[in-house]
């Protein structure tokens, strides 16, 4: 159905890693993250981060964006619980887009799930840049929004071409990789590193969020990645 501006989120969120199981249920999810293989989204009726791994992704691809709205129904998730994805479920069919969240109203939203910003707070529950698998048990979040400036965002392509997103946030200066495909394309595009304004006419919109999680295991460590750079 064609976009619409009453969907309304809740006046009160509670971020968590909750994993709802039960085969058949419905959810009605913002999405925050239209990963092409994986999506990050909240669902509107507990404030509960969902990260949704459709079987067909490539029926993903351009489909959904950041604030849509869509109904999750629930599928049987043969996987044991993966402890660096605790918020995974699996979809019975491909997410429906049922509306779309407005500007104000996305904005209300995220800040109400954007993490509290204390001096030295570590992000994802470490100062690292990833976390050791046998450190995870599966009762930590593995996904978070983060509120930034957009005066201290530096968008920029390492000299192995990881692309890369430097922030300052809680006192801590962090370099995160990006999994963002289109800020990655704004930092491999870029001669140099973008910061203040050309950082927002490459990206289209000035940065105020983040949405900050895990990445799949490697070498024993989940890495910590952006998945997603929305506009304040």
């Amino acid at each position: 159905m064609s976009g619409t501006t009453r969907v309304r989120p809740p006046r009160r969120i509670r971020p968590g890693t909750r994993r709802v199981l039960e085969p058949g249920r419905r959810l009605t999810c913002a999405v925050l993250a239209p990963g092409p293989e994986e999506w990050v989204a909240v669902d509107l009726a507990t404030g509960a981060f969902v990260r949704v791994r459709p079987a067909d992704t490539a029926a993903l691809a351009g489909e959904h964006r950041a604030l849509d709205v869509v109904m999750v129904v629930l599928g049987e998730d043969e996987d044991p619980l993966d402890p660096s994805r605790p918020e995974a479920v699996v979809p019975a069919a491909l997410p429906e887009r049922v509306g779309r969240l407005t500007r104000r109203r996305g904005r209300r939203l995220l800040k109400r799930l954007a993490a509290p910003e204390r001096r030295g707070l570590p992000l994802l529950g470490t100062r690292g840049p990833s976390i050791a698998f046998v450190d995870l048990d599966g009762t930590a979040p593995s996904v978070t929004v983060v509120r930034v400036s957009a005066r201290t965002v530096e968008l920029a392509t390492r000299a192995d071409g990881e692309a890369v997103l430097a922030i300052s946030w809680a006192g801590v200066d962090w370099t995160i990789p990006v999994a963002d495909p289109e800020a990655r394309a704004a930092a491999l595009a870029a001669a140099q590193p973008l910061r203040a304004k050309p950082l927002s006419v490459a990206l289209g919109f000035k940065p105020g969020f983040l949405v900050v999680g895990l990445g799949r295991v490697r070498d024993g460590h989940a890495p910590k990645l952006v998945l997603a750079v929305l506009p304040r």
